[in-house]
């Protein structure tokens, strides 16, 4: 298991990248949904007004 982990000295390297990766897979993958969120909530205020 630590073989795994460490990697032959290369672990650090590869384990940062692959969550780095992972968190802007995430990031750029939930943008879409917040900016929606954001958006309904502009709509639902404007037409609160009229």
């Amino acid at each position: 298991m630590m073989e795994l982990l460490t990697m032959d000295g290369h672990g650090i390297y590869v384990w940062s990248a692959y969550i780095l990766t992972t968190f802007v897979l995430l990031a750029l993958g939930s943008y879409p949904f917040i900016r929606l969120s954001r958006l309904k909530q502009r709509y639902d205020e404007d037409n609160e007004l009229n």
